[in-house]
């Protein structure tokens, strides 16, 4: 009986080991050939090779469209195909550790993506004050870079933001600890932030292709350790004085919200608006996380209305 007991503790030690280099599918490397497929453009950063995409008028006011915490640059796909035909010339990127942009060895903080966004203005000769827009963390990101150049910013959107008090899930507080979280991004990772994905929706099963666009990124080495990273470094619910110093900022704002984000609460809009006084305010019904992809027929002439006031 104690050999046996002692080989099923061997089993599960052995188990638990392993598990994190069994489950874990980053096993690509972002090369050349990647690159070449992609069919998107690459800029050079202080911090690694930048993806994005810079389409419609070469005339057109410039929108620069900054995504969340894990989906990279397609998500806003639909809005932006639609800004274009408005005549707007439409920045997409991916950040750091997203999509096919570089996974740099360094903290992915708001100093990071500061440095990006300067980063792909310079390449691209971007001069004139933009029209910034961020969805869920990346608000933070376009809140942080206003914040710090704001001469550089025409108008500041905001699609339902991070950064405001909120219930952080409990897997997500303990893949903030040291080892045990990165033991579990190793091993869970890939399928929790796959299924996660769903949260996003307000329909999910409309959507039964999102998975694999998804899932193209994850296999890229470095994207998990990237999303932890932002986990640990991002003030995802802790950014409510820099929400109090930008409600000083005369640039014009918006800030759209479906009522039924299971991610960011549609709650927190009271306390946005407390923030930001005159912001302009969509709220949206029978909507999730990330209207834009979801419903773009409904987003875009919200936007687009404000844009060109």
């Amino acid at each position: 009986m104690k050999r046996i007991t002692i080989a099923v503790l061997s089993l599960l030690v052995f188990i638990l080991l392993a598990l994190p280099f069994l489950a874990d599918g980053e096993n690509g490397v972002i090369d050349a050939e990647v690159r070449a497929r992609s069919g998107g453009s690459f800029a050079q950063g202080r911090d690694g090779a930048i993806h994005y995409q810079f389409e419609g008028p070469e005339n057109g006011e410039i929108v620069v469209l900054v995504h969340g915490l894990s989906m990279p640059l397609f998500i806003y796909g639909p809005i932006s195909a639609v800004l274009q035909r408005e005549g707007f010339r439409v920045l997409r990127m991916d950040l750091y550790g997203r999509g096919l942009s570089d996974r740099p060895e360094t903290p992915y903080n708001n100093d990071l993506y500061e440095r990006q966004l300067s980063d792909i203005f310079q390449s691209l000769n971007i001069q004139k004050p933009v029209h910034l827009i961020g969805t869920s963390m990346g608000a933070l990101v376009a809140i942080h870079f206003t914040l710090k150049y704001p001469e550089k910013v025409k108008t500041l959107g905001l699609i339902a933001p991070a950064g405001l008090p909120m219930e952080i899930p409990l897997v997500a507080k303990l893949s903030r600890l040291p080892i045990l979280g990165d033991y579990m991004m190793k091993s869970f990772g890939d399928r929790s932030l796959l299924q996660g994905t769903k949260k996003s929706f307000y329909e999910p099963e409309k959507f039964p292709d999102f998975g694999s666009l998804f899932q193209e990124q994850m296999q890229y080495k470095g994207f998990k350790r990237a999303i932890l990273s932002s986990l640990r470094n991002m003030p995802l619910e802790s950014f409510e004085e820099e929400y109090k110093r930008l409600g000083t900022f005369k640039i014009p704002k918006l800030l759209i919200w479906g009522k039924d984000d299971k991610v960011v609460p549609f709650k927190n809009s009271e306390l946005a608006l407390r923030l930001l006084p005159g912001i302009v305010f969509v709220p949206l019904d029978n909507a999730g996380h990330i209207p834009h992809y979801e419903i773009p027929e409904r987003v875009a002439p919200k936007l687009i209305e404000f844009l060109k006031r």
